[in-house]
């Protein structure tokens, strides 16, 4: 962490000087050139000769400031200690590692976001604005920073960085192919909003491959909701009509947006319930809890997934009411 740090701060000077950046010594071992390249930096294998002199590096770029441990973070991460290859696994984009980077000893001029890309960062650094002093490694600014490039990041590329963290948790074969993979790109969209590396993926996403409604009753915020006044009464009134739904023939029971909003009209029109009182007892029974990503991004997740031969099968809207239904009582 502080070496790639260190060489970012020498990338961004020698690119403004209009020189190359060469590794040298023990730089050139291939796992760190692995990892400068994952970082989007372009460098030399090792120092080559030049015809004209190079500009001497400043004494402030030998010197950078020590990076403190931060608190004990979740995921192991809080010391200029630790490998980017740790990073890289519990994953972290590379822009996000190289925004979080520059801020661990330099401070963006007044009035601009902290949020750069590494073209805006080579614009912007000036030796000027290096610190003197210890820097605490922030491991709450890290998570920050990942969660907002994971949200301008594309879905084709993140479905790739996926697929191991899906095919680890047992969800996926291991070649999906189309459909396959569109479906994935719709699940990564409908749990993106607030995540916060692409390990917890599978965790994200349980509700979609690990629904159980005998745990869903052990959360104490499931609990909560369906001991509310009129939850029986709303998940009776809901279950009986996406059984109804889904007593026809295979290719009308998929219970579309459409349809779930026509049905949840219905039951507040039955059951006089409305807002969160309405809504929360119905995500219980389709997710297991009584908040998370949209339900009209969901429920075709969950009829569309709920046909295909995966290695953890995903449950219908049907099969997820009869679960449930079987357990509350």
């Amino acid at each position: 962490m502080v070496a790639a740090r260190d060489l970012l701060y020498r990338w961004l000077w020698r690119k403004k000087q209009g020189e190359r950046v060469s590794l040298a010594g023990p730089d050139t071992q291939a796992a760190w050139r692995q990892e400068v390249v994952w970082l989007g930096l372009e460098v030399e294998a090792a120092a080559q000769p030049e015809k004209a002199k190079a500009t001497i590096e400043p004494e402030i770029l030998r010197c950078l400031p020590e990076i403190l441990p931060s608190e004990p973070a979740p995921w192991g991460v809080g010391s200029g200690e630790t490998p980017l290859a740790q990073l890289r696994t519990l994953g972290t984009l590379p822009e996000a590692l190289v925004n979080f980077l520059a801020l661990l000893g330099w401070r963006p001029p007044e009035g601009t976001s902290d949020i750069l890309s590494l073209a805006q960062l080579l614009r912007l650094f000036t030796l000027e604005q290096i610190v003197t002093t210890p820097v605490c490694f922030d491991a709450a600014k890290l998570r920050d920073l990942n969660r907002h490039w994971l949200q301008q990041a594309e879905l084709d590329r993140l479905l790739e960085l996926s697929l191991p963290c899906f095919r680890t948790a047992g969800y996926i074969p291991d070649e999906p192919r189309e459909p396959l993979r569109q479906w994935l790109k719709d699940v990564i969209a409908a749990v993106r909003p607030g995540l916060d590396y692409l390990s917890l993926l599978p965790q994200r996403t349980r509700l979609i491959f690990r629904y159980s409604a005998q745990t869903c009753l052990e959360f104490p915020e499931s609990r909560l909701a369906l001991e509310r006044e009129g939850a029986r009464d709303i998940i009776r009134a809901f279950g009986q009509r996406v059984l109804e739904l889904s007593a026809g023939s295979l290719g009308d029971s998929w219970l579309t947006t459409a349809r779930l909003k026509a049905i949840i009209a219905e039951v507040k029109a039955t059951t006089q319930w409305k807002g969160r009182s309405l809504l929360e007892p119905i995500r219980v029974v389709l997710t297991g809890l009584p908040f998370g990503p949209d339900l009209e991004h969901l429920v075709p997740i969950f009829e569309q997934g709920s046909r295909f031969q995966l290695p953890v099968h995903v449950k219908s809207c049907r099969e997820r009411v009869l679960e449930f239904c079987s357990v509350f009582v």
